[in-house]
């Protein structure tokens, strides 16, 4: 295909996708420029003009040519707005590539782009999946995915070279056939506030709280196999992975913090989700730091968590009907807990708890039902 003549034009009526062109060139140089360019791309840096220009001028129009990486400008209210691409990889398969400029993100013309751009792939050439493979950590790019009905496979160590060292990366793809909506949903914790406590996600400035924890007697005890991190050098993989079970709907966590100062209190947490059309169940854990210890500001936030949890969706709630959690029988202020937030103590879960030690011991099992009277 030659380039420019040869580029189709494809537009929604808001998004359009064109050929690069020359007067491209300033806002392509600062998107490249841009941090988040910098740190989720490989576009060199620094970068500056005659960079953009030997790219519109040699390496996408080679791309054309040779029927290799189909790369198109994002065009919006008139204005180079970023770019997208589909690298071909024979046998049906193809792999997308995307950035936008800085003051084009946020509004949702990502998702517009692409779709214009895998309609084309899927339906002008034959494509049968399109690959996605993104740094770990780029949560703009696989939210973007997420959102166009990608599924998600595994995170593979040292997959893509940048800047002379090789990362981690997550994989993921999506069929000719298959819907353009999420396959999973993507959990967001909302912020409740009650008492003094706000319950939030967590973030990075929670990192000493939570070396405080991982080290903490209380919770080594009682938590032996808690995946917490011990090192402040642990943080940030301790994070990624809280906010990846999020993404894929396996867990979510809120920090407890208190409402004045932010600082970390404590943990609550929502797992194990078992669903059959609109009956969900799920187990709750928690943890407390010695902060949050002898205030009730845990009573507060496991309560003011289940209660959303447990009111419906039409409601804004989660729509669980039926809450659980497992705690040691010898843990008594665990069970003063969970009875003071409203649960129920129901039963004996054989030989489920790991011990500090080593072995097992059996758990107190208890729960909280939606429509059942407390006590």
């Amino acid at each position: 295909m030659r380039f420019p003549d040869d580029v189709p034009t494809l537009t929604d009526g808001t998004v359009t996708l064109r050929a690069h062109a020359v007067p491209d060139l300033p806002r392509i140089v600062e998107q490249c420029r841009d941090p988040e360019s910098i740190a989720w791309t490989t576009v060199p840096t620094p970068y500056d003009e005659q960079d953009a220009r030997d790219w519109i001028g040699t390496v996408v129009p080679a791309g054309w040519e040779g029927d290799s990486t189909y790369c198109f400008a994002i065009e919006h209210d008139g204005c180079f707005a970023g770019s997208v691409d589909l690298r071909m990889k024979g046998g049906g398969e193809g792999e997308l590539g995307f950035g936008l400029h800085p003051d084009a993100r946020g509004d949702g013309l990502m998702r517009r782009a692409l779709m214009l751009l895998l309609d084309w792939g899927f339906e002008r050439h034959g494509l049968a999946v399109v690959q996605w493979r993104a740094f770990t950590g780029n949560w703009a790019s696989r939210r973007t995915v997420w959102g166009l009905g990608f599924s998600f496979g595994p995170t593979v160590p040292q997959l893509l070279p940048h800047r002379g060292e090789r990362r981690d990366a997550w994989t993921g793809w999506i069929g000719a056939a298959d819907a353009r909506e999420p396959v999973e949903p993507w959990l967001v914790p909302p912020v409740l506030e009650a008492d003094g406590v706000r319950l939030r996600a967590w973030c990075e400035t929670d990192g000493p709280g939570l070396v405080e924890a991982a080290n903490d007697p209380t919770v080594r005890q009682w938590i032996p196999d808690s995946p917490l991190p011990r090192e402040p050098g642990e943080v940030p993989g301790y994070l990624l992975r809280v906010h990846q079970a999020a993404a894929t709907n396996a867990r979510m966590a809120w920090c407890v913090a208190d409402a004045e100062s932010d600082a970390p209190l404590g943990n609550v947490a929502l797992f194990e989700f078992e669903e059959d059309g609109d009956d969900l169940t799920a187990q709750v854990g928690y943890w407390s730091l010695p902060a949050g210890r002898g205030r009730g500001a845990m009573t507060t936030a496991l309560r003011t968590a289940t209660d959303w949890a447990l009111r419906r969706r039409g409601d804004g709630g989660f729509g669980a009907r039926r809450l659980y959690l497992l705690t040691s029988p010898r843990n008594l202020p665990s069970r003063a807990l969970a009875e003071r937030a409203g649960f129920t103590h129901v039963g004996t879960e054989r030989g489920s708890g790991p011990l500090a030690g080593g072995g097992y011991e059996d758990s107190a099992l208890y729960d909280r039902l939606r429509d059942a009277p407390e006590g």
